[in-house]
């Protein structure tokens, strides 16, 4: 080979790879600047299921309130607001802009775990951070990815589904279990678990019925229930679609205790139905230590309502604000000279975090990116919205 072009051909390949380590480089500090950590926040912000935007709203409230502390090592946080409307190829498209458009640090936040589930494919191959901090569905963490860069914030399906089948079975002369459920991925990553503890205790259930979102009457369902007579039914709906049938079940005449998802929140099914009567015997899962007014939730909700004064808040409204915490930690723990790759390492540090929010400690691991393990249950007692740990028995 000539001298001249062999010489020429190691100089573009040393020109190849030093451009491959400033893109590599770029990645690793994409999205930070001296003074500011650029996070892009997706959520429901319209649509049907935009209630559930309550918790992203919650997370930038707590993110303003740490750039008020003064930031993170000198940095504080610029907030890209993306709406995915609970749609996923709405979500897709929020999650290619934040990511190439806007250049985001990281990602947090995501309700809908059919959204975070079809924006899985665009997100985990670029290595970016992104925070689960509301979306159940365990796939979306689990297995680990390969870039080991995405994290549940909050209870995920089978740590949420056991405490739906532990509470069903916790009210005493419970023999008949019956379901209505969506049949999409996110209502099985909570009526799975839910049917698998409820099968241990020897019991199988009675029917299973589906009903599927965008449904506006459940009449039939309700109907083919009340002739089943169960004990209680499990209720794996989102919000909506949890609202139809409540409202039918009063109708006809259908008084059974349902045990609802974290789709769901007590204030927010009230508000929706009007109807005291209606939610008496409605259960949900809740992710916090106190009741939503509760005088340990009052920090956090002070939060809320400084920043964003026009809010109501609802039991979606400080769910994701505990892994904000978490990922405040972690930056923090990273240090000035911060890497997406510290970011990772510093959340795979956090062990037994208590976030004063959830009743449950966020411990992360190489391993398990599922960061909460268990949940308490609401329920209007004697009226008011009061914690449970069991039938009957206050958290």
């Amino acid at each position: 080979m000539n001298h001249k072009i062999r010489k020429w051909m190691t100089a573009m390949a040393a020109v190849t790879v030093l451009s491959m380590v400033g893109i590599a480089g770029a990645g690793e500090t994409t999205g930070l600047t001296d003074t500011t950590i650029k996070v892009g926040v997706m959520g429901p912000f319209t649509g049907n299921a935009s209630s559930y935007s309550k918790t992203q709203i919650g997370l930038m409230a707590y993110f303003k309130h740490i750039n008020d502390q003064g930031g993170i090592h000198g940095r504080k946080f610029e907030i890209v607001q993306e709406d995915t409307a609970c749609a996923p190829a709405k979500g897709i498209a929020a999650a290619k802009k934040l990511i190439h458009q806007d250049e985001v640090f990281y990602l947090h936040g995501n309700s809908c775990s059919g959204v975070a589930m079809a924006v899985k494919p665009t997100v985990s191959p670029t290595g970016i951070p992104w925070i689960i901090a509301h979306a159940v569905n365990p796939k979306i963490t689990m297995p680990v990815n390969e870039k080991k860069s995405i994290f549940h914030g909050v209870p995920a399906g089978p740590a949420y589904g056991s405490t739906m089948g532990k509470f069903v079975m916790s009210k005493p002369g419970v023999k008949r279990v019956a379901m209505i459920a969506h049949t999409n991925d996110w209502a099985k990553s909570y009526c799975d678990p839910a049917i698998a503890y409820i099968k241990s205790q020897g019991l199988d259930l009675i029917m299973d019925l589906a009903m599927e979102r965008g449904q506006t009457d459940s009449t039939a369902q309700v109907l083919k229930l009340k002739e089943a007579k169960p004990d209680f039914i499990l209720g794996c709906l989102y919000e909506a679609e949890t609202v139809i049938f409540l409202r039918d079940a009063k109708k006809y005449g259908l008084k059974v205790p349902v045990m609802g998802t974290a789709g769901t929140d007590l204030e927010n099914t009230l508000e929706r139905l009007g109807d005291p009567d209606a939610v008496k015997d409605y259960f949900v899962l809740h992710a916090f230590v106190d009741k939503v007014d509760g005088p340990k939730m009052k920090k956090w909700n002070d939060i809320i309502l400084k920043y964003y004064p026009n809010e109501t808040i609802t039991g979606f409204s400080a769910v994701s604000m505990a892994s904000g915490v978490a990922a405040v930690k972690a930056l923090e723990a990273a240090g000035p000279d911060l890497t997406r790759s510290k970011m990772i390492a510093e959340l795979d540090n956090i062990s037994g975090l208590t976030t004063g929010i959830l009743a449950c400690d966020i411990t992360w691991t190489s391993t398990d990116r599922h960061g909460c393990k268990k949940s308490a249950v609401a329920g209007f007692v004697d009226g008011k919205p009061t914690v449970l740990s069991a039938w009957g028995k206050p958290w």
